[in-house]
């Protein structure tokens, strides 16, 4: 069970890094625009 566990926590820390991710992260006010837009550079670099 408890891999089970560590696996969910691994995909959503990958969802995070994604852009479909951050998207929804924006839409759900989890994170700001700003946010997002800094996202985005770092993954660009």
């Amino acid at each position: 069970m408890e891999e089970d566990e560590n696996e969910e926590e691994e995909e959503k820390e990958e969802d995070i890094y994604s852009e479909d991710g951050t998207d929804d992260l924006v839409e759900n006010d989890e994170i700001s625009a700003e946010e997002a837009a800094f996202m985005e550079g770092y993954n660009n670099s």
